[in-house]
């Protein structure tokens, strides 16, 4: 392909990809490293009532000629970093034994850890087992599948709660065979409701695209391991799954950058009591101490820690891609 020809199939794309992912991961960690504030005065007010006047000395920001706010910016580098993972606090002080950051990091990475394997091996399972089903059952079930990921994750983890409540279906039942949970009145069982919805949420991801791999699985292959005596699990060791192979590590890329980043399931179900994530820490730090430089340098270590998950995938990839070059 001529140069001028690749350029104008790929230039809309790159311009997209700086636009939409580059120039804001660039901004937030510009953010990350300033702080801003108003730079305020004292200035005496004349407040009127009904019974009079009076005048009240109070705080506001100083404006400028034109009557804009002045704003002052300093470079403050790895401040609020070092605010996010704790690093400035004091020994013995209040909260030193209990950092925000590595809490809810403790979560991620074992909800990244447990629906990993349960999605790669729920949805290799399902393409397997559908790939059995009649052709005339074949639409049907399919779209039953992917039900879970065509719901949006807000309704999705409604539906868990509400199947979970206390009032709910699931300990109905339970409580007829004299088991009684409160799933969302603890913390090991409210974290399981997330690790279900996770892995409920994506397997149908899963599925359709392992089940498409299957259709493409050679069949001459397999005929000739069926004439030399290959039971069905060395067709799937031997056959099936090095063609899936690179499915696999596709699966897992886009899962664990989708799991690193969980975010609803832990606000519909447990609202932040019992779990926390890196993701529902920002929007926190974000919402509630209002600061927006501290929610930066949070966001920053998200995509961090993202890269660093996809390191050996990525270093895996790239080995086999120049292999087969």
């Amino acid at each position: 392909m001529k140069l001028k020809s690749f350029l104008g199939f790929s230039a809309p794309s790159v311009v997209l990809m700086l636009l939409l992912l580059a120039l804001p991961m660039l901004m937030t960690g510009w953010l990350s490293v300033r702080n801003c504030a108003f730079d305020m005065e004292l200035a005496v007010v004349v407040q009127t009532g009904p019974f009079g006047s009076s005048e009240v000395t109070t705080q506001r920001a100083k404006v400028d000629a034109a009557g804009r706010p002045v704003l002052q910016c300093s470079f403050v580098g790895a401040e609020y970093y070092r605010k996010v993972l704790g690093l400035d606090t004091q020994p013995g002080a209040a909260g030193a034994d209990q950092n925000e950051f590595f809490d809810a990091l403790r979560f991620t990475l074992l909800y990244v850890a447990v629906t990993t394997p349960f999605v790669l091996a729920g949805g290799l399972a399902l393409a397997l087992a559908m790939n059995r089903v009649t052709q005339r059952l074949k639409g049907l079930f399919i779209a039953a599948s992917l039900l879970p990921f065509i719901i949006t994750p807000v309704v999705g983890a409604l539906a868990i709660k509400w199947l979970f409540r206390d009032n709910g279906l699931v300990p109905h039942l339970l409580s007829g065979v004299g088991i009684e949970v409160f799933w969302m009145g603890q913390a090991w069982s409210a974290q399981l409701l997330v690790i279900l919805y996770g892995v409920w949420h994506v397997l149908p991801f899963a599925f359709i695209v392992f089940y498409a791999g299957l259709q493409g699985v050679p069949q001459d292959a397999l005929e000739s391991a069926t004439i030399d005596g290959a039971s069905a699990w060395q067709k799937l060791r031997y056959v099936t799954l090095p063609h899936l192979a690179p499915l696999v590590v596709f699966v897992t890329l886009i899962h664990l950058m989708d799991a690193y980043r969980v975010f609803e399931p832990v606000i519909v179900l447990t609202q932040g009591a019992f779990t926390t994530s890196v993701q529902v820490l920002t929007y926190h730090i974000l919402l509630l101490e209002d600061n927006p430089y501290k929610a930066s340098a949070a966001a920053v270590l998200t995509i961090v820690g993202i890269g660093v998950l996809l390191i050996p995938l990525l270093r895996k990839t790239w080995r086999e891609q120049r292999k087969g070059n």
